[in-house]
C-alpha cells in the first residue's frame, strides 16, 4: 500500500507564512524592533509562494493591523532593509496618473516573476541571502 502524501497540517484556505528557523535564529532578526517585525509579518501575510517581490507595505495597510505612524513605518522598512531581510524592487511614484507604493521582497528566498508590476530587479533563482549564522 502506497504512502499518501498529505500535509500533517492543514493550514486552511488562505495558507500559512512560514519563517525558517535558521533566520528566527539569526540576529538580524532576533534583534528586530516591534514596529519592524510588525511590517514583516505585514509583508509576509500578502506572500502566496510566488509573489516575491510584489509586495507593499503602506500607510493604509498598516491601519489594519492597529496603525503605525508614517515615520515608524518609513524607519521599520528601513531597518528591515539594513538587516538585509527585505530588498526594495520597485521604488515609490506619485504620477498624475495615481501613486504606486514601493515593492519588496523576502532576501532568504528568490525574487519571482512579477508580469504588470513594473519591477527595477529581475526574477532570480537562488535567494540573494544565505541562512547560514
Amino acid at each position: 500500500m502506497a504512502k499518501r502524501n498529505t500535509p500533517k497540517l492543514d493550514w486552511g484556505p488562505m495558507g500559512a507564512f512560514v519563517l525558517p528557523k535558521a533566520l528566527m535564529a539569526h540576529p538580524d532578526f532576533r534583534e528586530l524592533s516591534g514596529s519592524a517585525l510588525k511590517v514583516l509579518m505585514l509583508l509576509g501575510s500578502q506572500y502566496n509562494g510566488h509573489n516575491n517581490g510584489d509586495l507593499a507595505a503602506t500607510h493604509t495597510m498598516m491601519g489594519a493591523w492597529g496603525g503605525m505612524a508614517k515615520a515608524t513605518l518609513a524607519a521599520a522598512l528601513r531597518e528591515l532593509q539594513e538587516r538585509n531581510l527585505i530588498a526594495r524592487t520597485r521604488q515609490h511614484n506619485r504620477s498624475r496618473d495615481g501613486a504606486r507604493p514601493a515593492l519588496f521582497a523576502f532576501t532568504w528566498l528568490p525574487i519571482d516573476e512579477c508580469p504588470g508590476k513594473g519591477l527595477e530587479v529581475s526574477a532570480t533563482v537562488v535567494s540573494a541571502r544565505s541562512l547560514r549564522l
